[in-house]
């Protein structure tokens, strides 16, 4: 029975719990939710909820400053959960990540389940960039979702946690001008879309995928992440590549996988 039980468990479905760093979008709070929603709708969920994972909300970032982001998203798709924050930010002794109250990763995991009840996702998040630094725990959501995994192991529910948008890496094509071809072949770090592109397919391009550039016969290989806002419209963000070139698939294939790993983007279960 007990082995029957296992089997049945590997079969399951994990619950997708998202985490986030919004980082660079403290001006496009509007856009953030606009693409956010426009991929989850897309996958078949509803708009998801948001849940603020930082001890304190005075920030220079206009958009997730003190309410502002909760008065965008509305009551019903906002939490501020204090308590899962990172007491070092106020504190500044000890070590450099300290939870506040370890044991609220129970309620972010009941948030998780009775909003997957609704075909809603969950999406907790903070300021830092990226999850983790060559490898090392770089901030404290990677810790909370640590004690999330815990929670639902201890309880038998099967849960996925994973910085948005997750899915696998893959590769697209894009046709781009011969101006924006030449400054990114000289090291530009991002990808130009313009003002209006398809959301739900460039916002939910998972870390790590390669996009082949073609302009005038030439075409390039660059490592990317999901489309992000910028004055200008959207883009696509390049990896920065330790290689001498990052025109050669294989090398691209394996930059990805690399980057992927050393900063905290590949999922982790239950």
């Amino acid at each position: 029975m007990i082995l029957e039980s296992n089997q049945q468990r590997k079969r399951q479905v994990p619950i997708t719990i998202f985490a986030f760093g919004y980082y660079g979008w403290g001006n496009h709070t509007s856009q953030l939710v606009k693409a956010v929603d426009a991929v989850e709708t897309n996958r078949g969920f509803q708009p998801p909820l948001f849940v603020d994972i930082r001890i304190r909300r005075s920030v220079r970032a206009a958009g997730f400053t003190g309410p502002a982001f909760e008065k965008l998203l509305g009551q019903d798709r906002h939490r501020w959960m204090k308590s899962l924050g990172n007491k070092f930010i106020e504190t500044r002794t000890g070590p450099p990540i300290q939870i506040a109250e370890p044991k609220a990763s129970d309620e972010l995991l009941d948030l998780a389940i009775e909003s997957a009840r609704h075909k809603q996702r969950l999406l907790f998040f903070c300021s830092c960039r990226w999850p983790r630094c060559d490898g090392k725990v770089a901030c404290h959501r990677t810790t909370v979702a640590a004690l999330v995994l815990k929670a639902a192991k201890k309880r038998g529910i099967h849960v996925e946690v994973v910085e948005w948008p997750g899915g696998d890496s893959r590769r697209i094509d894009l046709e781009v001008t011969a101006k924006d071809f030449a400054t990114i072949k000289k090291g530009r770090m991002t990808v130009p879309l313009g003002k209006r592109i398809d959301l739900a397919e460039l916002a939910g391009l998972p870390w790590g995928s390669i996009a082949t550039l073609h302009s005038g016969g030439e075409k390039l290989h660059r490592v990317v992440g999901r489309a992000i806002a910028e004055k200008s419209g959207w883009a696509l963000p390049i990896v920065p590549s330790s290689l001498d070139s990052t025109n050669r698939l294989n090398e691209c294939k394996q930059q990805g996988t690399s980057f992927r790993t050393e900063w905290g983007l590949e999922p982790a279960l239950s």
